[in-house]
């Protein structure tokens, strides 16, 4: 035992697998075990059907001595004239000496004579003539009246065959001992040795309770017998609520054994898993059919709740081995699983500690090792993209500024040209505002507050030059003044609708609207100018040179290009325009008062 806790114990991860595989082999073994019990049961199983096909012709050759028993009784009947007189004459015909003498023969000769009188026990005879004439060999009386008998369907029935000895089922016997129960009734025509002409009929009923002992013995818990009609109905069974009902899958179950002379079949009956066996009753013209409950006759022979019982405990109590074994031995794996998805966000300062088999020791520090390599890759890439990024928005912010003096100059050189010296100081003084505020101030973000004020500057600017014609409305929250943003990021959009927004209107307005939303700072510059149509609108966010009279898209596609850099590719710039019905800029870009990078 020492051997084996130093052998579970041990740091080697081999070991403590090997202990695992052992267990599993455990399992296994278990499992064969259950898989083996399982198989002899079917065997079992296959063997009780079997021996049970043996008692099924036994009890088939009880019925059919019953048979041979009745027929024998109906052919004495038939072969004493005694019977013949008795049904065809009146009493007044025949006198009160001849009819005494013929009741008297009738008895001796078939019970005392012919028939040997424990072939009476258990079932009912009664002889019925035409004349109305009834007789009991055996004692008894009827329930219902002789007229009522001959003018029943069953006796209509077997005048239709009078030369077969017919057996049907009734609900209800129409004699005293079966007048409360079910009963199996076989009927034979009397008829004239030589006119062949009938002349009365024998009943012969058997009660439930005699039918059921040729076969109550042979049955028990999960073992069924059932006698079935070819219309499906159950004439007699040990199950008694089943009598008289109709069970034709059963029926046709038995008749698909007997077909194809099966000795039994498997199947599922009523959602249980039996096996069935068949006999037929040629005389009858019944089915006797024979129903095993495999769980239940197996349950009978083992003890399957012990079995399961003491097989749970094993599997118990080796659950319980392994998860102790597999958990003390994956514990530092499952760590190190857990660490590594959170080198995928980027952290790399997440070290694990140092346990468990050899083999895990070694991956751990090699994992420790490999983050702090890739922790000073990452912090040198990061650092050169900051520097490359920085670059990218400084070569933008180079390419904006000369565009943007370039215009303002070209402005400045038509207000001299007129010769308008005051307009052209006043201008140059705006100008000089702007340039303070863009290329002298060396910061790249400025607040939202100053931005409005350099728009204003650069408004005042192309008023002066080209008249107040259009207006321009600036509507800004007050709670968004101090949100910082890149320097000239509206100037390029009013700029295009001063100059393309309006080339077929003397006069028109543009609103510059900023608000905040979900921490997000949402600009819109809207004009009711001629609008873009809308191939135009995608070749404004190109890289393409292609230049017009006084605006080029390099403004455009520069501000978009600044705010993706900045802040990522979910914000930057949204143009909607149609011809003639104005366009709309959309900016968008996080609400922030500081610079945060994404």
């Amino acid at each position: 035992m020492s051997k084996i806790l130093k052998f579970i114990h041990s740091t080697s991860l081999f070991s403590r697998v090997a202990s695992i595989v052992l267990v599993s082999v455990i399992l296994v073994s278990i499992s064969i075990s259950v898989i083996t019990i399982k198989i002899s049961k079917g065997i079992l199983a296959d063997t009780f059907s079997k021996s049970n096909y043996k008692v099924l012709t036994q009890i088939t050759n009880n019925i059919n001595e019953l048979n041979d028993k009745i027929i024998n009784i109906m052919n004495a009947i038939d072969n004493i004239p005694d019977y013949q007189r008795y049904l065809t004459k009146t009493e007044e015909e025949m006198g009160p000496q001849l009819n005494f003498n013929t009741l008297y023969n009738m008895k001796k000769n078939l019970v005392d004579k012919t028939v040997p009188q424990k072939d009476f026990y258990d079932i009912s005879v009664v002889v019925i003539g035409f004349n109305g004439n009834t007789f009991f060999p055996n004692d008894g009386s009827l329930v219902l009246s002789p007229a009522t008998i001959l003018n029943s369907t069953i006796t209509k029935n077997a005048l239709a065959n009078k030369n077969v000895v017919s057996y049907q089922y009734l609900a209800n016997g129409f004699t005293n001992t079966t007048r409360y129960s079910s009963a199996l009734l076989a009927i034979k025509v009397l008829c004239d040795k030589f006119t062949k002409e009938p002349y009365g009929f024998v009943y012969v009923l058997i009660s439930q309770s005699s039918l059921n002992k040729y076969y109550d013995h042979f049955v028990g818990n999960g073992n069924n017998i059932a006698i079935i009609s070819d219309d499906g109905t159950i004439v007699s069974s040990n199950n008694m609520p089943k009598i008289g009902t109709k069970n034709l899958e059963l029926y046709n179950i038995s008749k698909n054994i007997l077909d194809n002379d099966y000795k039994y079949v498997n199947t599922k009956l009523d959602y249980s898993d039996v096996a069935i066996l068949a006999k037929h009753l040629p005389t009858y013209n019944f089915n006797i059919v024979g129903t095993i409950d495999k769980n239940i006759v197996l349950d009978e022979i083992y003890d399957s709740r012990e079995i399961m019982a003491t097989s749970t405990i094993i599997a118990l109590l080796f659950i319980i081995i392994t998860f102790f074994i597999i958990r003390t031995t994956t514990t530092p794996i499952s760590t190190l699983v857990k660490t590594m998805p959170k080198i995928i966000d980027g952290n790399f300062n997440n070290h694990i500690e140092i346990s468990g088999s050899y083999e895990v020791r070694e991956l751990s520090s090699t994992f420790n090792y490999m983050l702090d390599g890739l922790n000073n890759y990452v912090n040198k890439q990061m650092q050169m993209q900051k520097e490359k990024r920085k670059a990218e928005i400084h070569a933008l912010q180079m390419q904006i500024n000369p565009h943007f003096i370039y215009n303002t100059l070209s402005s400045l050189k038509w207000l001299m040209w007129q010769g308008k010296v005051e307009k052209s100081t006043e201008t140059i003084d705006a100008f000089i505002s702007l340039l303070q505020n863009t290329i002298s101030n060396k910061n790249e973000m400025i607040t939202i507050a100053q931005e409005i004020e350099n728009l204003k500057n650069y408004v005042l600017i192309n008023h002066i030059r080209y008249g107040d014609n259009i207006r321009v409305n600036f509507f800004v929250m007050p709670n968004c003044e101090e949100y910082i943003v890149p320097k000239l990021i509206f100037q390029p959009f009013i700029e295009n609708a001063f100059f393309h927004g309006f080339t077929d209107k003397d006069n028109g307005v543009i609103h510059v609207l900023i608000n905040e939303q979900n921490g997000v700072l949402i600009c819109e510059i809207i004009d009711n100018g001629v609008g873009i149509a809308s191939k135009d609108i995608k070749s404004l966010f190109s890289n393409s040179s292609k230049k017009h009279e006084h605006f080029t898209s390099i403004g455009i596609n520069n501000v978009n290009d600044r705010i993706k850099l900045l802040y990522g590719e979910k914000y930057g710039v949204i143009i909607t325009s149609e011809l003639n019905e104005g366009t709309t800029v959309k900016i968008t870009i996080p609400a922030q008062k500081e610079f945060k990078e994404d």
